[in-house]
């Protein structure tokens, strides 16, 4: 830009701002469009309606009530990264997402399988050592019912009264101490949701060495101190152990497309941080339950706050007010979307 067109520039600006100057001057003090007029309209707004205001208070108060216990409840752990990433796959495995869809179900029968190994094993040993003609009565009358029983509560009880009237009938204390862990082994097998499906698909596909679970189990006991957000580091031990894994692909049921080191190595990092961290998962919930109560009173705030803006409306003191508990949702409403795609993990209630 040359001198001259600068020099015409600056006079143009400050022709305009005179010109702007003079048209105030030029306004009438009184009357419509006045200077009074205008005076009046920004110091003479209508004032937010009292039940809306009454509304806005009422909910403030229960907000705050909220947002104490939520904050109570609130722990750092939740913002643990290794936590998030199990709140994620727990939610994705529910809802079969992505690589984890149709896992859930083969998931819960493996952590089934390593909690009550011991069970297992104890039944399988039992079988295998006690061959008795009253024994193997008793076991084929268990396999009978594992597949035809009204309930875990009905099946307790046909074992308990079998093992009454056939425990008198063996002749040996070893032999009727047995038989009595062994009942007991089962009973406490029909305490997991799962456990008497598990054992009938024990029995169905004939494992030849239950102490594959013990080997898994140890393998994920291992895991303890390890890194779980180290998904290659999951695939190499998995490779290393995969003709284990193989030997449970149809009990667990997976798939033929399912029977993969990828799907075996996210099995068992679910399972290894299901151990880590469900007990503040357990709080985490509880947290999440209070912020989905928190969630309406805050949205009731923001539409009344909305409806009534300070350009329109003069605005209580109460309008003015934070509004508490939004820290703690932003937190975790960061944390638990996905910033790709928007999926959000938890939900809050939001309507």
């Amino acid at each position: 830009m040359n001198k001259i067109t600068e020099n015409q520039t600056s006079v143009e600006t400050e022709f305009s701002s005179q010109e702007q100057e003079i048209s105030v001057w030029k306004r009438p003090v009184f009357g419509e469009n006045s200077l009074v007029d205008d005076l009046l309209q920004k110091f003479n707004k209508p004032e937010v309606d009292e039940n809306s205001l009454a509304l806005h208070n009422r909910e403030m108060l229960d907000l705050r009530v909220f947002a104490k216990t939520a904050a109570a409840i609130d722990n750092e752990k939740f913002s643990n990264e290794e936590f998030l990433i199990f709140v994620k796959v727990k939610c994705m495995l529910r809802k079969g997402i992505n690589e984890y869809d149709g896992l859930f179900n083969s998931v819960e029968l493996l952590k089934v399988a390593i909690e009550a190994k011991d069970s297992f094993i104890a039944i399988d040993q039992t079988e295998l050592r006690y061959r008795g003609s009253k024994q193997q009565q008793f076991y084929q009358y268990v396999e009978q019912l594992l597949n035809d029983h009204e309930n875990n509560e009905s099946f307790q009880n046909n074992v308990q009264a079998q093992l009454a009237d056939i425990v008198d009938q063996i002749k040996s204390e070893q032999g009727k101490k047995a038989i009595e862990s062994y009942a007991k082994h089962l009973i406490k097998l029909s305490e997991h949701e799962l456990g008497l499906k598990l054992l009938s698909l024990f029995k169905a596909h004939e494992l030849a060495d239950y102490s594959i679970l013990r080997i898994i189990s140890e393998m994920i006991q291992g895991l303890n101190k390890q890194d779980l957000r180290d998904f290659k580091g999951l695939m190499s031990l998995v490779m290393v152990n995969y003709q284990i894994f193989e030997q449970l692909r149809k009990i667990i049921e997976l798939s033929d497309r399912q029977n993969t080191p990828e799907v075996y190595a996210r099995m068992i990092q679910y399972i290894a941080l299901s151990q880590r961290h469900t007990l503040s998962y357990l709080k985490f919930e509880d947290l999440v339950k209070v912020m989905r109560k928190w969630i309406h009173p805050y949205q009731a705030i923001v539409d009344i706050r909305q409806t009534y803006s300070a350009k329109e409306y003069k605005l209580p003191k109460e309008f003015t007010e934070p509004l508490p508990g939004v820290e703690i949702y932003e937190k975790y409403k960061k944390s638990l979307t996905d910033k790709k795609t928007g999926f959000t993990y938890i939900n809050f209630g939001e309507s």
